[in-house]
């Protein structure tokens, strides 16, 4: 009788009981006939009949543990769910989230909140947080500055949930309305969702707005808008701006107004600004008149953009007194003799948007500026052509520049090679150029309009030339891409990247987003 095994109890009967142990010619000779049909003698007989015996047995002894096995498995089985279940409780208990303080949660909430394109989504943040626990949905709900942020955008959607919009803005304190429309969108669902948004504008914190001819009507009207900070203005086309558009006047009661910025693009229309405001930031596209006096009543302005636009065809003025902007820290200039009638004596950021139709480069200008305003900046940004000589020339004149980038903004694929050859010109030190050739520059910045991978080898290339760890007071790099995607660097690259960081230099890699949102403190821009 085979014993049972120590470990599950089964029994088994060994091998040898079933498989005698036979002489090579009796083997053969069973081989022999299994493989016919031919009837076994008397000496095959003796030999079969106690082996079929014995291995009858054992099926009989199989067919009885195999039930067995099966119930003890089950028994195994529904242990170890109840037990999985167990486990995983007590590990959600222990969890270090529930020992995280409210505030603490909060503000990884805040850092959850997707851009605000995909705001209006169940399965994306604030929403999705209310479905996680109890816990969550009660801090989530606390918060209202996570349903502050109403994104719409008819371009890329043209219905919106109005009852979801309607619970955002009881959750919310304060509002944030980004609402781009869209001219061949409907109109009536538009002026409709518009028009829900409006019955709460006295708690309109920001508002940036594309308006299309039907909107514009809607917009106008004279609203509670004191609690209003920030505001961007643009018309979705040419279409868009009516006859009926003859000024932007709907900002008269937003007294709190701080930040403005009007894209006219297609016609000027002027802006009118409530009687009392508190502008630190400007971004417009007007008449170099029109920015002289919006300019002159702006004591308090610390950052401006002035796109020079709609009079490109007329001389500039004679300089007379400078427009004294004593708190400005950050100005972009679409023509660089705008530099020649301002006195900036705070300046420390300067962005210049140049044309390879210039008369002449910004350097006699910026000049000027810095001359007049005994200022010190230490931050230059170049957009579009880029001249070596008259840039060099600068950065060397003035070593309170230790930033520099430049921003290759232009359609034109040659003049995009032309200004990455004349960035990289600039930059690279070779056995041909000194080896202190603009030593003061901690950080190089490159922004390109639709570059490849191609550029990583030209650009690191440029920092090798100029990095010595012991030596070199560049401190940081930026290259950008204004693709959504992160071009993919080549293996060999991958590795200079990560040989240059190891050393101490700081690069850093964006696009999509995160390059426009860089550009945009570049260009002093308040856009989206």
């Amino acid at each position: 009788m085979p014993s049972p095994c120590s470990q599950c109890g089964a029994f088994v009967l060994p091998a040898d009981d079933v498989l005698l142990d036979r002489t090579p010619h009796t083997l053969a000779r069973l081989a022999q006939l299994s493989a016919s049909d031919e009837p076994p003698g008397d000496a095959e007989l003796s030999i079969l009949r106690p082996i079929v015996e014995k291995t009858s047995k054992r099926l009989t002894l199989l067919d009885e543990e195999i039930p067995r096995l099966k119930d003890r498995l089950q028994e195994l089985e529904t242990e170890r769910t109840a037990l999985s279940e167990s486990h995983a409780q007590n590990i959600r208990i222990l969890s270090p989230l529930r020992r995280i303080p409210a505030e603490i949660l909060g503000e990884i909430f805040s850092w959850s909140l997707p851009s605000h394109w995909d705001v209006l989504d169940v399965r994306n943040c604030p929403w999705v947080l209310t479905h996680v626990c109890r816990r969550w949905r009660a801090v989530a709900l606390s918060m209202t500055s996570l349903w502050s942020l109403i994104s719409v955008d008819f371009e890329t959607k043209p219905q919106y949930p109005r009852a979801m919009i309607s619970t955002q803005i009881e959750r919310a304190r304060s509002l944030k309305i980004h609402f781009f429309g869209y001219e061949d969108c409907d109109a009536s669902s538009q002026i409709a969702l518009f028009e829900l948004l409006a019955i709460h504008s006295h708690r309109w914190e920001e508002l940036s707005i594309q308006l299309t001819s039907h909107l514009g009507p809607c917009v106008m009207k004279d609203r509670d808008l004191t609690a209003l900070r920030r505001t961007w203005v643009q018309w979705h086309n040419a279409e868009s701006q009516t006859p009926e558009f003859n000024s932007v006047d709907f900002l008269r009661t937003a007294t709190s107004l701080v930040e403005i910025g009007v894209c006219c693009d297609f016609r000027f229309l002027p802006t009118r600004l409530p009687t009392h405001h508190q502008l630190t930031r400007y971004d417009f596209d007007a008449p170099w008149r029109t920015h002289v006096e919006l300019l002159k009543s702006l004591p308090n302005i610390q950052a401006a953009r002035i796109s020079r636009h709609f009079d490109n065809f007329n001389d500039w003025p004679e300089p007379g007194d400078p427009i004294d902007l004593p708190h400005l820290r950050r100005l972009y200039v679409t023509d660089h003799p705008c530099l020649d009638y301002l006195r900036t004596p705070r300046l420390e950021e300067l962005a210049i948007a140049l044309n390879a139709t210039d008369n002449k480069g910004p350097d006699e200008s910026l000049e000027h500026l810095l001359k007049r305003s005994s200022c010190i900046p230490r931050c230059l940004r170049i957009q579009g052509h880029l001249d070596a000589q008259s840039t060099a020339a600068i950065l060397q004149k003035n070593p309170s520049f230790t930033e520099f980038g430049v921003t290759d903004e232009d359609e034109n694929e040659d003049a995009q090679r032309r200004i990455l050859s004349t960035f990289l010109t600039l930059f690279t030190i070779s056995n041909s150029t000194p080896s202190a050739m603009l030593p003061h520059i901690m950080k190089i910045s490159f922004a390109s309009e639709s570059g490849d991978s191609t550029l990583y080898p030209l650009f690191l290339d440029m920092l090798e030339s100029r990095w010595k760890p012991e030596e070199s007071v560049l401190k940081v790099s930026e290259l950008m891409f204004r693709k959504p995607s992160l071009p993919c660097p080549d293996p060999q690259s991958l590795a200079r990247i990560e040989a240059l960081r190891e050393s101490g230099l700081k690069i850093s890699l964006l696009s999509g987003d995160d390059m426009d949102t860089c550009v945009e403190h570049w260009l002093c821009k308040v856009g989206w």
